[in-house]
């Protein structure tokens, strides 16, 4: 963590992301939360431990080095974020998170994009996934009753936001549109799933429009109702106010004379699913994985180098 920390802050370095604070980071998940926890000698020995030490890629560029909570067993590629930045990265891949990897499967991000597939797997728990004991791993999410006024809201912001993400059917054409109104509800769907099964394309289908809602995070928003709560696999429920935990779930509509009245969503892992997950690098840490493995591990072609040449504690 330690390593991925000191060089997401470096790769920012040479411009200031929030020039208002002449500042290349800020402390939200924007960038790295620091929520003002006091030092802890553990994390202080940490940063000593690898004074000096970035990830770089196999062409000598500071390493995006993107990390999350927790994963449901599989990761996925940047190219969720839909910039041309994140198209260019290649060495962050899905791939699944336990000792044995996916024998089976040749290439399990591509076989997790089809429907069937990924139902069937985040239905389930893998006991030999890295972090399957992890409360996040698995959680439902139940929507009663469907709050159209929020949703439009909510629609209404990500187009703000984005324009090219949130779409509208005209003519049989997807265009960019800003949403005048959303009427009864006669389906929704996920219609594209990115690597590793993560949702990628939301289909809201009224009597009037269709709707289709592009990349995790805005789905992760417009799915969200403001109110209900999550159950996660341990039990136990948390708020989920403005965010959905992450885009990796399967979602089933409760349906009256044919209107979408409410939907559950049973999913898994906690954030974007790019890079490393933190509990899983934990985890690996116990299964005897070095600092090294766990990295190279996340980070494909990447390797450790340090800047200052010397190896060991700083000053």
């Amino acid at each position: 963590q330690a390593v991925c920390a000191i060089t997401y802050a470096d790769g920012h370095m040479e411009h200031a992301g929030y020039p208002q604070d002449a500042a290349p980071v800020d402390d939200s998940t924007s960038s790295q939360v620091y929520n003002n926890i006091l030092e802890q000698e553990s994390t202080s020995t940490a940063v000593k431990e690898t004074y000096g030490q970035l990830l770089l890629t196999g062409q000598g560029d500071t390493a995006g080095t993107y990390y999350y909570s927790t994963s449901c067993g599989v990761g996925t590629e940047a190219t969720i974020w839909k910039t041309e930045a994140a198209a260019q990265i290649d060495y962050l891949h899905a791939k699944a998170l336990n000792p044995e990897g996916s024998p089976e499967v040749e290439d399990i991000g591509s076989y997790l994009q089809e429907e069937d597939h990924f139902d069937e797997f985040i239905r389930q728990s893998n006991e030999t996934d890295f972090e399957s004991g992890e409360s996040w791993y698995r959680w439902t999410y139940e929507v009663e009753k469907t709050d159209t006024e929020h949703m439009l809201e909510v629609l209404r912001k990500r187009y703000d936001a984005n324009s090219r993400l949130v779409l509208t059917l005209v003519d049989g054409e997807y265009v960019s549109r800003e949403i005048e109104e959303l009427d009864v509800i006669k389906d929704i769907y996920i219609e594209k799933r990115g690597s590793g099964g993560v949702a990628d394309e939301l289909i809201i289908e009224t009597e009037e429009h269709t709707y289709k809602i592009i990349s995790e995070h805005n789905i992760r928003y417009v799915l969200n109702d403001g109110t209900s709560r999550i159950r996660r696999q341990d039990g136990s429920q948390s708020a989920s106010p403005n965010l959905l935990p992450s885009g990796f779930f399967v979602i089933t509509t409760v349906k009256e004379k044919g209107n979408v009245v409410g939907y559950s969503l049973t999913g898994g892992g906690f954030g974007h699913g790019v890079g490393m997950s933190q509990n899983g690098a934990r985890e690996m840490a116990k299964y005897g994985y070095s600092a090294q493995e766990i990295l190279l591990f996340f980070y494909d072609g990447c390797h450790l180098e340090n800047v200052y040449g010397t190896e060991g504690e700083s000053d």
